[in-house]
């Protein structure tokens, strides 16, 4: 690079006060060396930035240009310093968190919101990822956080438990199971079911289709769909019943009814990182995770 940060933020200087002297004063430099440093910068770019005269100091085209140029590098520089001295001192950094739709709908947001408010300089990156593909991630550090569902061995992944899930049944308030209070999977094996996708819900269909397992049943699937806003589509257009770890919060009594499941599954979630890359913020959000998620540690 021909020209440096000193070159440009001399010549900023001198282009916003169109003076050399108050720029002078202005960079805490003597006059004579402002000129070498705004002549050096025009030689070394070919073009003259600035027209001199002994009453005023005027831009170029090319100097009104580089003005603009020149003011975003600089700020983008002093923000880039200050984010890294505020990272090294533990009080701002950038967490990247994987949630699957499961912890998506209330548990995540709900530590998300307590976190923001203890920790305003973290951003915070939220991304849908499928357990497995969670845990790839976390290996690789290429996310820094996890919300995984189901069990899981690694040495070199540490993990919490910050919810149990009872499996429930999502169906039309006017469905004739509704009128129970709770529903066997006998019951559910004679219904159409409308389940996630096994691309997209991985973990839970492998849970589910061994609970059935257990129960001496087969899961049917009558029809699929990859989200959940898709699959409570389908469930309130009287396509099927759905099964669910627990009740999404924005389901309405009116549109869905939420029933449990007479089972003995109860679905895990862990707060997963990488067992030798804790960093402060991190350690933050795992104390938070930990105190807000207390009331879906409930069995």
């Amino acid at each position: 690079m021909r020209h440096n940060l000193k070159h440009l933020s001399t010549f900023v200087a001198v282009a916003e006060e169109l003076n050399f002297h108050r720029a002078a004063e202005r960079l805490r430099m003597a006059q004579p060396a402002v000129s070498r440093i705004v002549l050096e910068l025009e030689e070394r770019l070919g073009v003259k930035l600035l027209e001199r005269t002994t009453r005023r100091v005027r831009l170029t085209e090319s100097g009104r240009y580089l003005l603009e140029e020149a003011q975003a590098i600089i700020a983008r520089a002093e923000a880039a310093e200050t984010t890294v001295r505020l990272l090294a001192s533990g009080t701002k950094a950038i967490l990247r968190i994987a949630y699957t739709t499961i912890s998506g709908h209330a548990l995540v947001p709900d530590i998300a919101r307590e976190f923001r408010l203890s920790n305003p300089e973290v951003r915070l990156e939220l991304t849908y990822l499928t357990s497995p593909v969670q845990r790839d991630r976390i290996l690789q550090d290429e996310i820094d956080l996890g919300f995984i569902e189901g069990h899981f061995q690694s040495s070199e992944i540490e993990s919490r438990p910050v919810a149990h899930h009872r499996l429930m049944a999502l169906l039309p308030p006017e469905h004739p199971l509704a009128a129970k209070t709770e529903i066997t999977v006998a019951e559910l094996a004679r219904e159409s079911l409308v389940m996630g996708t096994s691309a997209e819900w991985p973990t839970f269909r492998r849970i589910v289709v061994d609970t059935f397992q257990r129960a001496g049943h087969v899961l049917s699937v009558a029809q699929e769909a990859s989200s959940l806003t898709g699959i409570l589509g389908l469930v309130t257009a009287g396509v099927g019943i759905t099964v669910f770890s627990g009740v999404p919060r924005f389901c309405g009594q009116e549109s869905i009814a939420a029933r449990p499941i007479v089972c003995d599954t109860r679905i895990e979630t862990h707060l997963a990182w990488r067992r030798k890359g804790l960093s402060d913020a991190m350690r933050h959000f795992v104390e938070t995770s930990q105190r807000v998620s207390a009331p879906y540690m409930i069995r």
